[in-house]
């Protein structure tokens, strides 16, 4: 009877093994598909993972720039290119390690605006060791006041019990506004120069800021800029600080919301 089984099941129709022949290569398409794509968020989820718990898997290296070590790098050249949508600026290889360059270049503020008094281009460069683990990344010096690990440990560490959403490839989280130092609409002149426009709403001023990426010819954006940045600043007689901020780089959209006793992070793919 079992041989009889076997052989009836051989047997199949025309129909059916064409059908197989499908089933087939849909496995093997996604077999192939899965390394491009799961092994991505894996690795972007234990970057996350570490991100919470920031003393213990990076430090500050302080120096001629600011820069972001990491103890046990996990993220591989183009990471952030297949997150963001948008290449690197430059691609260097040397001794076996590589070194991605984004350089977005700030579009002048609107005609009538007056002129900036230096060059406020936001250039990032990743690092990245023998093994191709993404070990260091070099932020500009002017950033340094905020560059500091007593800032991401507060404002990533709540991240280990914030929501994440496969389905909408986001995560979000809360933090409290007591233990970090809040910038205010002086700071990010001082950081990113004049706006490109602003504009006041209730009596308090909205900024937007406008970056291309150098070498940069296909734009995945939702807004006309590779990299777009709105900060929201609070009343005058409270200091004018940030209360709303929304970042757009290329396909990643990132939203601070200060309004309020505690304060959300959202991260998304678009």
């Amino acid at each position: 009877m079992r041989r009889n089984t076997m052989h009836s099941a051989a047997r199949c129709s025309p129909a059916q093994s064409a059908r197989g022949r499908r089933v087939g290569l849909s496995l093997l398409a996604v077999m192939l598909f899965l390394p491009l794509t799961g092994c991505v968020y894996w690795r972007l989820n234990q970057f996350r993972r570490q991100l919470s718990a920031f003393p213990d898997f990076f430090h500050i290296k302080e120096g001629t720039q600011p820069t972001v070590v990491a103890r046990q790098p996990v993220l591989r050249p183009d990471d952030l290119g297949w997150l963001s949508g948008l290449a690197a600026s430059e691609f260097q290889e040397a001794n076996g390690r590589a070194r991605e360059i984004y350089q977005y270049i700030k579009q002048p503020p609107d005609p009538g605006t007056p002129g900036e008094p230096a060059p406020f281009d936001i250039v990032i460069d990743l690092v990245f060791n023998a093994q191709q683990r993404l070990e260091e990344v070099e932020l500009p010096l002017r950033f340094a006041p905020v560059i500091t690990s007593e800032n991401f440990e507060e404002v990533f560490r709540p991240m280990k019990d914030g929501r994440l959403a496969h389905a909408d490839h986001a995560t979000d989280w809360f933090w409290e506004e007591h233990r970090v130092q809040i910038p205010v609409r002086g700071d990010i002149e001082h950081f990113l120069g004049p706006p490109r426009t602003s504009e006041q709403v209730d009596g308090a001023w909205v900024y937007h800021y406008g970056y291309l990426l150098a070498g940069n010819t296909q734009r995945w954006n939702p807004t006309e800029w590779d990299l777009a940045i709105q900060f929201q600043f609070g009343p005058e007689e409270e200091e004018e600080k940030v209360v709303y901020a929304e970042v757009f780089m290329g396909r990643i959209q990132v939203q601070v919301d200060l309004r309020g006793k505690q304060n959300r992070v959202q991260i998304k793919r678009l």
